[in-house]
């Protein structure tokens, strides 16, 4: 357990973290208001992939599936560094990537001409990429040219438009529309007859309407069991959502006594966490994700926070139990025993390990402990999903347990005891790199108990 004044010094240290080398940072002394948070360096995804070229391929091989097909934005940005505009507007089908099996033909872009030019161009210089824009079609059917801004002179173009423009010159001819140029693509990667995966049935209906000979099976799960285990880029995202993901939920700690209540705490979360470039996803405060509810926060309170929010889509997942004064004994028997519990599971984890035998392991420690509180220990990988892992299937005899921990795997085991009627609310969650031999944080540990 720790004091209001040690809790204080953390947060004052969290807070100063530099993230210039995607590491953790170490606590140090308080300060007197925390300092502004810098952003993070991220410009290694213009030209660092994020998909995990090897495993792909060995996935794909294993499936049978000669190019994905996909349009869903997790899985544009994943296979394409690009997150599609459009969809953030509520547009859907907006960019296809087409990435194929064959190291040798590039990864093809499906997308408008004019986000092309004015986004894109800006974000991705990845090599063995080919781009296939659409427009509008004119009135014989063509497709108009693509549309840029209007250059009222010359000489005062910026080195970024000058790049754009080059940028939207190598594309290939535009279509009349994204379902033609869809057509084009596969037909220059040779794969109108290929097997592919596709994550929309759109994809499917737009194919059936253009002749593709080939045949479909569905990817997500193939493609999250890709991203089961992260590429390097991937990492150094992770490292960064998840410690600002941390310096956010101790910032919001730090104003717990003053705060009033457990909206106003909320809304504080979301607010720091956005001050550092992460988008807020969820917290769970008091064993409520509810985003309505809104209670009073008194002394001798005791209870859990689960704070979960993303940068660059990216995801951190943070637990704490947080007491307001002093709680009853249940609680400090509670939060003890799953700290126990989880310091156990994590000196255990090892690639080829079972999600099953990580719920094992913490179990057991509670039996032993004679800890008589529920606790699932639920393992998850959490990357562009906060459960980004591949899915139960009861109709295939598949399930969550079964699952092996591998290396390069970002790993929550989620400790929230589910009991009620005991003063209070217990979670304790950290993230954790799965390497050759056991288990690092990729983030600022806080102590498991935060007295303020």
């Amino acid at each position: 357990m720790i004091d209001r004044r040690s809790v204080l010094a953390t947060l004052g240290g969290a807070v100063a973290g530099s993230l210039a080398t995607n590491a953790a940072p170490q606590a140090s002394a308080a300060t007197s208001s925390p300092p502004t948070p810098t952003r993070a360096d991220v410009t290694f995804l213009r030209t660092e992939a994020l998909v995990n070229v090897e495993r792909a391929q060995a996935v794909m091989t294993r499936e049978n599936i000669d190019a994905f097909v996909v349009t869903q934005p997790t899985n544009v940005f994943y296979l394409g560094n690009h997150w599609p505009n459009l969809d953030r507007m509520g547009f859907r089908h907006s960019v296809f990537v087409i990435y194929p099996r064959d190291p040798q033909r590039p990864v093809a872009l499906v997308m408008s001409g004019f986000l092309h030019y004015y986004r894109y161009a800006d974000d991705v210089e990845l090599p063995n990429r080919i781009v296939f824009p659409y427009t509008v079609p004119e009135a014989d059917g063509s497709a108009a040219p693509t549309r840029m801004h209007r250059v009222l002179d010359e000489s005062l173009l910026s080195e970024r438009e000058i790049h754009r423009r080059k940028t939207s010159a190598s594309a290939e001819t535009p279509s009349p529309s994204a379902e033609v140029a869809l057509q084009r693509a596969l037909q220059h990667l040779g794969l109108t007859r290929a097997r592919i995966a596709i994550d929309d049935s759109a994809i499917e209906r737009l194919l059936q309407k253009r002749d593709f000979a080939g045949t479909t099976t569905y990817a997500e799960d193939h493609l999250r069991r890709i991203r089961f285990a992260k590429s390097p880029a991937e990492i150094r995202l992770m490292r960064i959502a998840a410690q600002h993901n941390v310096d956010a939920a101790m910032a919001m700690v730090a104003t717990v006594r003053t705060a009033g209540s457990t909206g106003v705490l909320r809304n504080r979360f979301f607010s720091e966490a956005t001050a550092r470039g992460n988008q807020p996803v969820f917290i769970v405060i008091d064993g409520s994700s509810s985003e309505i509810a809104d209670a009073p926060i008194r002394d001798g309170m005791a209870f859990s926070i689960d704070c979960v929010s993303s940068f660059l889509h990216y995801h951190g997942d943070f637990a704490r139990t947080i007491f307001v004064g002093e709680p009853h004994r249940l609680m400090r028997r509670g939060t003890s025993a799953i700290f126990t519990a989880w310091q156990e599971v994590r000196s255990q984890l090892r690639p080829g390990m079972r999600f099953v035998d990580v719920q094992r392991i913490g179990r057991e420690s509670m039996k032993k402990q004679g800890a008589d509180f529920s606790v699932n220990f639920t393992p998850h990988s959490v990357g562009l999903w906060h459960s980004d892992h591949p899915q139960p299937s009861v109709a295939e005899g598949r399930s969550v347990e079964a699952l092996v921990l591998e290396k390069n795997m970002v790993l929550s085991v989620d400790c929230p005891i589910m009991d009620t009627g005991m003063g209070g609310t217990c979670h304790l969650e950290d993230l954790v790199l799965i390497g050759e031999d056991g288990a690092t944080p990729i983030h600022s540990v806080p102590p498991n108990i935060l007295t303020v």
